[in-house]
């Protein structure tokens, strides 16, 4: 929430050299961690496939906090929205762990392991 991972842009606005500052799962735009976590179009897909696990239909914010605390479903318990909360928590935290993966063990791009490992963290 505080941006403080170290994104390429994050390292860059820090004084390390980066060669190359693009997002490693789309390879398209900068990699800040708002767009490596909530705009970029890989993100999105599985954003959107979290809101199908449970069969709605969202809108999201394009800000990280925002973005999670949009994370409710309306006329549900405390309970089961700390649950969803924890879904967002675990597909954030894979989506990182997935980034890494490319960048220091040159992996692909991989949604369908991203949402099986976040299912597991998750409990779902």
């Amino acid at each position: 929430m505080l941006d403080r991972l170290p994104s390429r842009i994050n390292l860059e606005s820090r004084g390390v050299i980066v060669s190359c500052n693009l997002c490693p799962l789309c390879r398209k735009e900068m990699e800040t961690l708002q767009h490596l976590l909530i705009t970029c179009e890989v993100a999105q897909r599985l954003w959107i496939k979290c809101d199908s696990r449970v069969g709605i239909t969202s809108v999201r914010s394009n800000v990280i906090v925002n973005h999670l605390c949009n994370f409710t479903i309306i006329g549900t318990s405390n309970k089961d929205n700390g649950v969803w909360k924890g879904m967002w928590l675990a597909l954030a935290k894979e989506i990182w762990n997935h980034r890494n993966r490319i960048v220091f063990n040159n992996g692909q791009v991989d949604e369908i392991e991203i949402f099986a490992t976040t299912q597991l963290h998750a409990g779902t």
